[in-house]
Parts: C-alpha cells; sequence; structure tokens
C-alpha cells in the first residue's frame, strides 16, 4: 500500500475539497453548456432553479457524507493511492446517477436514457475529477511538508508549550520532555506527563487533530486513538502481527500501533537513532 499523507484525510481538507469542487462546477458549467444537449443549470427559470437547487444540495450531502465515510475506512484499514482512486471513482459514478435522475425529471428534450448516460457520466467526471486532481496534488505535497518537518527536533525539550481546548482556552502547559502520550476518547483527550516521577493524566475537551497542531513536531500519531512522544519511546516491536511501542517511563502500558503508521513510526524511530 502506498501511504498517503494524514493531512489528505483530515475533516479540513476533505470538507474544503468538498468546497472547492462546487466552486469549480459552477464555473465549469458556465464554459461547458454550449456544448452539451443536457445542459440545464439555471437561476432564472423557478422550475429549473428547483432543480438545479435539489442537484447541488443532493450532490453536496452525498461528497459529505462520503469524505466522512473516507476518513472512518482510513482509520480503520489505512487507504492507498488505489484504494482513494477507486473511491473517487465510486463518487463519480453515484453523483451521475443523483445527476441522470434530476435531469429526467426537469428537462424534457426528449433524451433516452441511453444517450444521457454517457453525456453525464462524461460531464460529472469532467467536473470532480479535475478540482480532485488539483487538490490531491496539493493535499500530497502539504502533507508531505508537515511530515517532514515532524521528523527534525524543532527545541530544546525544556520548552513549555501549551494545550488548547475546542474554544482555544490554553487548558494546560507542561514541557515538552514531560509529554508521554495522548489517548483520544469520544469529544476529549486524555494527555499522559510525567510529574515528579510520576505519571499523570489531564481531560480536555479537543481533538486528537488540534493536539497534533498544538505539539507539532513533538508528538507522532501512532494509532487512530493514540499520540506518542517519538522521544520517549525505548523498545519498538514491530512485528507485523503485534505492533506497539513501549515508553521509558515505568507505569505506563505497550501503546499500540496500527498498521497505516508503522512506516511513519519505524522512519521517525531510525532518523532519531
Amino acid at each position: 500500500m502506498n501511504k498517503i499523507p494524514d493531512y489528505m484525510f483530515t475533516r479540513k481538507f476533505l470538507f474544503l475539497t468538498v468546497l472547492f469542487i462546487v466552486a469549480f462546477s459552477i464555473l465549469f458549467l458556465q464554459l461547458y453548456s454550449p456544448f452539451s444537449s443536457t445542459y440545464w443549470f439555471t437561476l432564472r427559470d423557478n422550475y429549473m432553479l428547483l432543480g438545479t437547487a435539489t442537484m447541488y444540495a443532493f450532490s453536496v450531502l452525498f461528497l459529505l457524507s462520503s469524505k466522512v465515510l473516507l476518513i472512518e475506512l482510513n482509520r480503520k484499514y489505512g487507504i492507498g493511492i488505489w484504494g482513494l482512486i477507486l473511491f473517487s471513482i465510486a463518487e463519480v459514478l453515484i453523483v451521475s446517477i443523483i445527476y441522470i435522475s434530476i435531469t429526467m425529471l426537469v428537462k424534457q428534450n426528449g433524451a433516452t436514457l441511453g444517450e444521457l448516460v454517457p453525456r453525464a457520466i462524461f460531464c460529472i467526471f469532467l467536473i470532480l475529477v479535475i478540482p480532485y486532481i488539483i487538490a490531491y496534488l496539493f493535499g500530497y505535497a502539504h502533507g508531505l511538508k508537515m511530515q517532514s518537518g515532524k521528523t527534525e527536533p524543532k527545541h530544546d525539550g525544556t520548552l513549555m508549550v501549551s494545550i488548547h481546548d475546542n474554544n482555544g482556552k490554553i487548558k494546560l502547559s507542561l514541557r515538552i520532555m514531560d509529554i508521554l502520550y495522548a489517548v483520544s476518547e469520544d469529544n476529549y483527550v486524555k494527555i499522559f506527563y510525567e510529574q515528579d516521577g510520576t505519571v499523570r493524566n489531564s481531560m480536555i475537551r479537543t481533538t486528537a487533530k488540534n493536539i497534533e497542531d498544538d505539539l507539532e513536531g513533538h508528538i507522532t500519531r501512532c494509532h487512530r486513538s493514540y499520540l506518542i512522544n517519538i522521544a520517549k519511546v525505548k523498545f519498538y516491536n514491530n512485528d507485523r502481527d503485534n505492533l506497539y511501542v513501549i515508553l521509558d517511563q515505568d507505569g505506563v502500558n505497550p501503546i499500540p500501533v496500527s498498521r497505516s503508521y508503522r512506516d511513519t513510526i519505524t522512519s521517525l524511530l531510525s532518523s532519531k537513532a
């Protein structure tokens, strides 16, 4: 499986991709309309306006829902380049079905289903694939840049860092060298850290993604629910069927590593050595 940067599976990136598709489709359809016999989108006629609004509403809701599904599938199984391509093709086919169904209702031009299907698939293919290529190239490059930045130590371990909740309020400040790991639990993240030789924890109402942003370069996701301070790892079991790390702090249980993050952890530990 070809590893895709985690950034490409964040809600922010995927939802912005949907907005980019919507903006691109509006411009594209204006340019494409003179060459299409099935084009009917308009804001001038009330009946056609209803069809236009319905088409966009169903398509956007579907794409947003599919992105949520994509995030979950990646968390559970890890999605490579070919998996992402196949998923995107499935999206094109489903949006084409939506387009064909609404077109049959609002456009009375005598076009048969056999004529409409290839034209609709071709149109939707262009509308989705062009912005997808642009967005995915940007996401891939930006994701690699973020990952490469995390492999280089940025500060001395005595530096104080702050962790914020969902409202942007600072809830915890501590030294980088004292951070052990974090566990995502529903709408909260539990931060484990060392204080006076004892492992302590603090529950913060936030997301694992926000923790990654606050501690960028100092904490690394190793599992969909776990993030670790790579500098605190003293043992890594790289058995394909039993992946886990052990930290250099007494009283901390082994932390699981999922297969989708195996290469990342291996690379970071290699650079650390």
